[in-house]
């Protein structure tokens, strides 16, 4: 038992640590996230139904009464990732990370105005103040990205659909009763479904493959797909096979090897100065977390 959860701490932080960069090298070679979103869905609930007919795993059978269930935070979910797509297409993996650090503040007025909850504690007022000044300060030292409208639009966007996502979306999905791999396919079976109405919304054409036809093209998509098939697993069952206390340490350990490797590999970072405020920012959500 000790065993399997390693190898889910494991799974989780390989790919909680490079899904976002996978992404962001995706999208620079191929620009068209929703295109990108859908293979993605489409790959992750293919895998499992050829997994699941050849009896490699175990997922459940579509039924209507939890697809209606499971719909609204399906579109939710969807939203939540369309919308991490083009703020990572037009932005970096550490905006990105700063702007998930502050969904805490946001969450936590949700729950104290809409859901009732008491007000935060001591600890936890400071913990948002420590959230509130890292994001402030990555922001006075990136000014060039997060004065860009394009990048405010999504990024308030993608926060808002947080919010959301974890005050009411994950009482949703806790309520249906699924096989691990039957989370898997629900979600990215449905969501796929999502893309076309998305794709008219936004305005992107339906299916843009132009470009697939290179090989190093293919291979970032690929790698992003593959990550998300990952993540989609190994974030639900190590949620499951550990405490609220360890998973928690265990996403944020992520992020930071995220801004980490973000740094190697490439030039596609915020400027030096900007990253000890966005490592203020991730401690405090660490910290708020801990807390609460």
């Amino acid at each position: 038992m000790v065993g399997y959860a390693c190898f889910l701490a494991t799974g989780y932080s390989l790919n909680s640590a490079t899904m976002a960069i996978a992404n962001k090298w995706a999208l620079t070679k191929f620009p068209h996230s929703g295109t990108l979103t859908c293979l993605q869905f489409g790959f992750s609930a293919g895998m499992v139904l050829l997994l699941k007919c050849c009896r490699v795993l175990d997922a459940d059978a579509l039924q209507l009464t939890k697809v209606k269930q499971f719909a609204p935070a399906v579109v939710m979910f969807y939203i939540s990732i369309a919308c991490n797509m083009r703020l990572l297409a037009r932005a970096t993996v550490d905006t990105f990370i700063v702007i998930r650090s502050v969904a805490p503040i946001l969450t936590q007025v949700g729950e104290v105005f809409l859901l009732g909850a008491d007000w935060p504690n001591r600890d936890a007022w400071l913990a948002l103040l420590i959230i509130s000044m890292g994001a402030l300060g990555f922001a006075h030292n990136n000014l060039s990205q997060m004065s860009d409208p394009v990048v405010l639009f999504w990024a308030s966007t993608y926060l808002l659909c947080i919010t959301a996502d974890m005050l009411i979306v994950k009482r949703v999905i806790t309520a249906i009763k699924l096989k691990p791999w039957g989370y898997v396919y629900y979600n990215n079976l449905l969501a796929l479904c999502v893309y076309p109405f998305w794709s008219l919304l936004t305005g992107e054409e339906i299916g843009r493959t132009d470009g697939l036809d290179d090989s190093t093209v293919m291979v970032a998509v690929a790698t992003s797909c593959v990550l998300g098939l990952g993540i989609s697993f190994f974030g639900l069952n190590t949620r499951l096979a550990l405490s609220a206390t360890a998973f928690t340490v265990l996403g944020a350990a992520c992020k930071f090897l995220s801004i980490f490797l973000n740094m190697a590999v490439w030039h596609h970072h915020a400027p030096h100065p900007a990253l000890p405020w966005l490592l203020l920012a991730l401690s405090g959500s660490l910290f708020y977390q801990r807390v609460t």
